[in-house]
């Protein structure tokens, strides 16, 4: 799905120099001699699509933009300038996606490939293998790659048998360099072409056959390595990677990051561009799709010991635009191109009127009603589902040939039909409808469409009649659905045609998952609109053209047009808007009444035989806590080892039979420390179990990587993650998330329900959340604990991902002790044990990452600090009684023995990541602590990165990005990485003053600002409130800012789509993502400062509260 653009400047390469230390590897044992330095250039495309020259066979007219022939001339002026230093790859999808492939594939399968003619002609090294090789079936990949003079790698693609399809990986030398090439594809292809590939070739994960495959090869005598792969940087999968089983699609970024030794990746699949940026060490490439750019890679290598090592690094796009076409590579192709030509010019039949695609999306047309018919008919179903993959498509008066029918449906789909219920029929229509936002007609100028969920995913269904209205909630549109004049039930049944690539799971309809298929002949949908064509003579739109759908409101359509055919506003407001529609719902299903705990059901079902008391042991925001951390007093606290340790000491005071006990953990697991996110949590995993927990709440960082990311991690856990009060959308339940569980401890049934803070969209990537609903957490509680008593639990507790704060500074902790009388306690968990109605036995909190130990409302509530520096202990007496809840201190080296198990798991943890996470990235004279809600020169040092990486006017950084200080002495890369752990990517916004004007003072309107700036000064009064609290904002040097100026304004993708209640997109002229990572931008500006580096202290946002005049 193709994103607005990366725009680079020479900032890009100013950072990758700086991150990279190449400045300092040459020069710091003086200048290499001639003989001991070379460059090398890595030359790339990707995404070629049979474009292999300038010449639009759906058009019939030459194309001056892009052809795989322009892309040769760039290549030729680099060997030409670079002579036996220049290395060729294409990093996949290059046989299909033009008449020209089709006919290479199906008409004339017994000739030379022309792809493979054309790359041979011009001496590629390596390619990597697409997803759309496969297409046209195993056996006309393997007839390209057989006449290829160059290998197709895939280090992850084996046989059924377990051997090598293709190769892994291969070496080439340039000036006496050896460089090895590995290749990798999605494994998308095990859904999209499931049955080509069936029985003969299978798919698995990216990452560790590259890892693998990249180890081989430096052991082979590699100097230089490179990742070539078909596979996006890191958007969400477009299978559900749960159902399918599949590793992620998209995962270049970390295979840049996880895999060791790669000094460059060049990806491909997403049809995006990406000109030079850094991750985990490598540099990161992506060139245009259809040969609209090659990029190169500038790689300085210098000679020491006689070996060869990557001193620096730098990447460019070199458009082709303009170029001349190559003559080799117009003659190795003449041939196929003078039949595809004739193919796609050859006339199939006739029209008296045009048709056209423009409005497919917004209206019934007769031109996708042709293809549904078509389909319907063919299969004999009694509904056709299917998209306008182009707006663009049509026929024109007279002759309709080949290449409008091919232009009309441009991929290599087979027909399919399966029988699907009323209910699935509903499910489709409100998943295809996800393609609108929500259409507020007050804000009509908006864009209604939602630029994350590509057109050819907004199918539309022939032979049912219905009605969307997209000022509804997702989910909630279908407002009138009937099939031949009779309303659709659920229970109802029909026939369903459409394309293979639907019936697979593609586009992630996944209500069609385990539907029969009823139809299936392996015949192409194109083909057959063609021998339609053939056989009418004559197309007319009465023929097939039946209006059954609309869209609502009427204002939606010219709006939806509109944003069609013009610009779209972006991903940054999508996010915006959604956090405001999640956030309004939740506002809205607040229960503001009187509310009372239930008096006619007690709290403990009293049974004989159970134990007296059952001991709760709570723990918290671990956030990949596996090593213990000095306090500000040098004391090491936490940890996985003295976690266990205490966790097993509290086990041991409570001794079976009388005594049982369960361990509860209050979310966020994962995200925070290198140990846990250079392996995206996994090795996190094999600690939690050890431990020994029974069930966790979900965290708001448990999202911080993606949902498919946090649904692996779930399947690896040996217990439940719980989230009773999110759903999606249209309020269903979510197949890989829990509500509750119920455990048995010597004959005590004990109910379980978690829930996650309901303001998780504010406190995540809002893209990452996009399509949940947080909601209230005292309904859905009481709700499940009803359910849970109704299944024969004697008491239920609570798990819940929010938090609170009890006498702030730590002094008299008047729960300690299990006091039920007024507590300094505020916060939402006790909001919480006020408003539920169902008798709790205890709550166990977090993501405040505070000491909590009291009682509210009867219930007992703890929450341990974070990181493992603390942990609840809950004591609640089965036969009557008080309950005891109490927080211990957890102190490195001082809680006992340490179970073997874990300190080998904490050990390996932290051994897997140490070579990385001690590179001294710089020094810095004064320690900069990360105070409370404050301003502090550790942010202005974060800010002032970011300017600095993106060559800004101003940068905003938000502290709760910011989560730990930085203390003086050697600045190592882990400690950096524990200041920023996010990974959140740096967009710059060019917006105009009198926004950026409008903007800056909602960032002073709470009580303490929570915000860094650089490149101005805002000052506030704290006596005012709102934003009239805001007195003047000034750019660096005291300079005004200008209603009609462009600035350019740096800020992280959190706060791009909404994070925090404050955005700045919705009003930016532009949005750009410089695809540069916070904690990358922090490293290169504080290796480019003068040593020591000093802390920023000035105060950027000033209280003038009480300032004379």
């Amino acid at each position: 799905m193709p994103r607005r653009g990366a725009v680079w400047s020479g900032a890009a390469l100013s950072l990758a120099v700086a991150i990279l230390g190449g400045a300092h590897v040459a020069g710091a044992q003086g200048a290499p001699r001639a003989a001991d330095s070379l460059e090398l250039l890595i030359a790339s495309t990707t995404d070629v699509h049979g474009r292999l020259r300038g010449w639009d066979y759906f058009a019939g007219r030459a194309d001056t933009v892009r052809s795989l022939a322009r892309a040769a001339t760039v290549v030729d002026s680099l060997r030409a300038a670079h002579p036996d230093r220049v290395v060729l790859v294409d990093a996949g999808d290059l046989l299909q996606g033009t008449p020209l492939t089709y006919v290479a594939a199906r008409v004339a399968p017994d000739q030379p490939h022309p792809v493979s003619a054309a790359m041979n002609a011009m001496r590629y090294d390596a390619a990597a293998i697409g997803n759309h090789e496969f297409n046209y079936g195993v056996e006309t990949l393997d007839r390209a790659t057989g006449q290829a003079r160059f290998p197709f790698l895939a280090a992850n693609l084996r046989r059924t048998d377990g051997g090598r399809a293709y190769r892994a990986w291969t070496m080439v030398e340039r000036g006496g360099a050896k460089v090895a090439l590995v290749g990798g594809t999605t494994p998308g292809s095990m859904v999209w072409d499931r049955d080509h590939l069936k029985g003969k070739v299978t798919i698995g994960d990216i990452v560790p056959a590259v890892r693998a495959a990249a180890a081989e090869a430096r052991a082979a005598g590699a100097d230089v390595v490179v990742a070539v792969l078909h596979s996006g940087l890191g958007e969400p999968s477009s299978y559900d990677t749960v159902s399918t089983g599949l590793p992620s699609e998209n995962v270049a970024a970390r295979v840049a990051r996880e895999v060791p030794g790669l000094d460059v990746v060049i990806f491909g699949h997403s049809h995006r561009q990406l000109p030079d940026t850094t991750i985990g060490g490598a540099l990161v490439m992506q060139p245009k799709n259809w040969a609209e750019s090659v990029g190169v890679a500038r790689l300085a290598l210098v000679r020491r010991d006689g070996k060869w090592a990557v001193a620096s690094k730098r990447g460019t796009l070199v458009p082709t635009v303009g170029r001349a076409e190559s003559p080799a590579v117009l003659a190795a192709t003449d041939a196929g191109h003078a039949r595809a030509v004739a193919y796609a010019a050859s006339e199939v039949g006739r029209t008296t009127v045009a048709w056209r695609a423009d409005s497919s999306r917004v209206a019934d047309t007769p031109l996708l009603d042709f293809v549904l018919e078509v389909m319907r008919r063919t299969a004999k179903a009694d509904l056709a589902a299917g998209a306008a993959f182009s707006l663009e498509a049509g026929l024109d008066a007279g002759p309709v040939t080949v290449a409008e029918m091919a232009r009309l449906y441009p991929y290599e789909n087979t027909l399919r039909a399966v029988r699907v219920s009323g209910a699935q029929l509903r499910q489709f229509l409100e998943h295809s409808a996800r393609y609108y936002r929500p259409f507020d007609a007050a804000n009509a100028s908006a864009s209604i469409v939602d630029p994350s969920v590509p057109g050819y995913n907004f199918d539309v269904v022939a032979g049912a009649d219905y009605v969307l209205d997209v000022s509804r909630p997702v989910g909630q549109r279908v407002t009138s659905l009937s099939v031949h004049g009779r309303p659709v039930a659920d229970t109802d049944s029909f026939t369903l045609a459409l394309n293979n690539y639907r019936q697979t799971g593609g586009g992630g309809f996944a209500m069609l998952a385990g539907a029969p298929v009823v139809y299936d002949e392996g015949l192409e949908i194109r083909q057959l609109l063609i021998d339609e064509a053939k056989a009418r003579g004559t197309l007319d739109p009465a023929d097939y053209f039946t209006p059954n759908w609309r869209l609502e409101p009427a204002a939606a359509v010219g709006a939806a047009y509109a944003s069609m055919r013009g610009d779209a506003t972006g991903r940054a407001a999508a996010g915006a808007s959604a956090v405001r529609a999640t956030t309004a719902a939740a506002a809205a299903a607040q229960d503001t009444g009187a509310i009372r705990v239930r008096k006619d059901a007690p709290a403990i079902r009293r049974r004989p035989g159970l134990p007296t008391t059952l001991r709760i042991i709570g723990m918290n925001d671990f956030h990949g806590g596996v090593e213990a951390r000095a306090d500000t007093r040098g004391v090491r606290r936490g940890g996985a080892d003295a976690l266990a340790a205490a966790i097993a000491r509290a086990r041991s005071e409570c001794r079976p039979p009388a005594c049982v006990s369960i361990l509860l953990d209050g979310g966020d697991e994962f995200q925070g420390t290198p140990a846990s996110n250079l392996t995206y949590g996994r090795a996190v995993v094999p600690i939690m179990k050890e431990l020994g927990v029974v069930a966790s709440a979900l965290g708001n960082h448990e999202f911080d990587w993606g949902v498919d990311t946090l649904r692996a991690r779930l399947r690896e856990l040996p217990y439940t993650v719980l989230g009773a009060n999110v759903r999606t959308t249209d309020g269903k339940k979510l197949p890989w998330l829990r509500d509750d569980t119920l455990v048995v401890r010597n004959g005590l049934r004990i109910g379980i329900v978690g829930v996650a803070d309901p303001s998780t969209p504010r406190t995540t990537k809002v893209l990452n959340v996009k399509g949940l609903v947080f909601g209230p957490m005292a309904p859905a509680i009481d709700e499940r604990a009803r359910a849970l008593r109704a299944r024969g639990a004697d008491l239920v507790v609570v798990t819940g991902h929010i938090g609170g704060y009890c006498d702030r500074d730590g002094e008299n902790d008047p729960g300690s002790a299990g006091a039920a009388g007024p507590t300094p306690c505020t916060g939402e968990v006790f909001t919480l044990a006020r408003e539920l109605r169902e008798p709790i036995a205890a709550i166990v909190s977090g993501h405040t990452h505070s000491r909590v130990a009291t009682i509210v409302n009867g219930i007992p509530i703890s929450q341990g600090r974070s990181s493992g520096r603390g942990l609840g202990v809950i004591d609640i007496p089965l036969a009557g009684g008080a309950p005891r809840v109490e927080m211990r201190e957890v102190v490195a080296d001082s809680m006992g023995p340490v179970p073997p198990r874990v300190a080998a798991l904490s050990a390996r943890a932290l051994a897997d990541v140490q070579a990385r996470v001690t590179r001294v990235v710089a020094e810095v004279a004064e320690a900069m602590p990360r105070e409370p809600d404050e301003q502090y020169a550790v942010g202005n040092l974060i800010a002032d990165a970011q300017r600095w990486a993106t060559r800004a006017d101003v940068a905003i950084m938000n502290n709760g990005g910011i989560r730990t200080g930085l203390p003086a002495g050697p600045a190592t890369f882990g400690r950096l990485y524990e200041i920023q752990p996010f990974g959140n990517t740096l967009y710059t916004l060019r917006v105009r003053g009198r926004d950026l004007k409008a903007y800056l003072p909602k960032l002073v309107t709470r009580d303490r600002p929570r915000w860094h700036v650089s490149g101005v000064t805002i000052t506030y009064d704290s006596t005012k409130t709102g934003t009239a609290r805001f007195v003047a904002a000034t750019l660096d040097g005291g300079k005004a800012i200008e209603d009609e100026q462009l600035y350019a304004v740096t800020i992280n993708d959190f706060l791009v789509t909404g994070g925090d209640g404050v955005t700045l997109a919705e009003g930016a002229a532009s949005v750009v993502e410089t695809k540069v990572v916070d904690v990358d931008a922090l490293m290169g500006y504080l290796r480019q400062l003068p040593q020591p580096v000093r802390a920023p202290t000035e105060v950027r946002i000033r209280n003038v509260a009480g300032a004379q005049p």
